[in-house]
């Protein structure tokens, strides 16, 4: 009798904890909407073809995403990849970095953009004699105008990243000459990091990836264990593209502002005229394509063909992953893909669309 009293007592014991385990646990936030059986037909005639088309003609493509009016319109993997897949998005890694330091200033993290570098990390100041050092900003990072003379033999140093970043000479004042620079990115993560306390992974964590609903990533580190900020990130194709629509929705998501409307607009548009390796204009760590509408076509581009194409006015996000390799970069076949081929589908099916939910 006393053991069956100690058993259910026992067992009301872990029921209690259950329940209040239950209640407290976190709720996952939704993938996407899931579309109405009138939608998914919509979204059937508008692409009809394009999956075949994709693996027979643009073999290069790994993954695509395409997200019209907030919901998945358009979805495709390669053999041997899947919804669950991660993919590094190389060069995209910039455009997230971007986002962070925004969420950082609205914080009051970094007091503003054209705050000095050596005044977020002092330990810098011995780095380079040259005065430009001093005059080097936040700003002048985010928008590669940093004016450090390239070097196409050595890249980067096996020593501490930051520290190399910026000891390098200068050829340009800084603010007056677009260069695209990848330490200047690895350096603009140290700054970041120094100034929120704590890894730029970690931090998107709990300020990014965790309200977007993004639970699977991967951040490569440096050779000191740092989080890399020219590449590294690795994301499933669906949560690539919901970076892609927060700054379509001018950094809102689900009703809460995680990035500042204003920063996300000025990051999103032409700040200088750009150049190469993309071509297009630069914003905050964005390209910027050219476009007679109010507000202008975005890109986070990486290497090989990891491409977030965003398109305001037709409400449409684009997210591709590719092989990475110097043969898909020279083909192309991801940014042909978002802006001739799903681009013109939807634009051409523009005046059937069902009305939105």
């Amino acid at each position: 009798m006393l053991r069956r009293l100690c058993c259910l007592l026992a067992g009301s014991l872990l029921a209690c904890f259950s329940s209040a385990h239950a209640q407290t646990a976190p709720v996952p936030a939704p993938d996407w909407p899931t579309p109405s059986a009138t939608e998914q037909a919509f979204d059937a005639k508008t692409f009809s073809g394009l999956e075949r088309h994709i693996a027979e003609s643009l073999t290069d493509i790994s993954s695509v995403v395409v997200i019209r009016r907030g919901r998945v319109a358009f979805e495709y993997y390669a053999s041997g990849q899947s919804r669950d897949s991660l993919h590094g998005v190389e060069s995209v890694t910039k455009s997230v970095l971007s986002t962070l330091v925004g969420i950082a200033v609205a914080q009051g993290r970094i007091s503003d953009l054209d705050q000095p570098i050596i005044a977020v990390m002092p330990e810098l100041a011995d780095a380079n004699g040259d005065p430009r050092a001093r005059q080097l900003t936040v700003r002048h990072l985010l928008t590669m105008t940093a004016g450090f003379q390239g070097s196409e033999r050595r890249f980067f140093d096996p020593r501490e990243r930051a520290r190399f970043a910026m000891s390098r000479r200068f050829e340009a004042n800084p603010g007056e000459v677009f260069r695209y620079d990848n330490p200047a990115s690895d350096l603009l993560a140290a700054v970041l990091g120094k100034a929120v306390g704590e890894r730029p992974a970690a931090f998107a964590r709990q300020h990014l990836f965790a309200p977007l609903g993004i639970e699977r990533t991967e951040w490569r580190v440096d050779e000191q264990g740092h989080d890399l900020g020219h590449r590294g990130l690795s994301l499933r194709t669906r949560d690539m593209a919901k970076l892609g629509q927060l700054f379509l929705q001018e950094g809102t998501w689900q009703g809460r502002q995680l990035v500042p409307r204003a920063y996300v607009l000025a990051a999103t548009d032409r700040q200088n005229a750009g150049g190469p390796p993309v071509g297009l204009a630069y914003g905050y760590l964005w390209w910027v394509a050219p476009s007679a509408a109010s507000r202008q076509t975005f890109v986070a581009s990486g290497f090989g063909g990891q491409i977030l194409w965003v398109h305001a006015p037709l409400d449409l996000v684009v997210a591709v992953t590719s092989e990475v390799s110097e043969a898909s970069t020279r083909r192309n076949q991801a940014v042909n893909l978002a802006r001739n081929w799903v681009y013109g589908a939807v634009l051409k099916s523009q005046a059937e669309q069902p009305p939105a939910r």
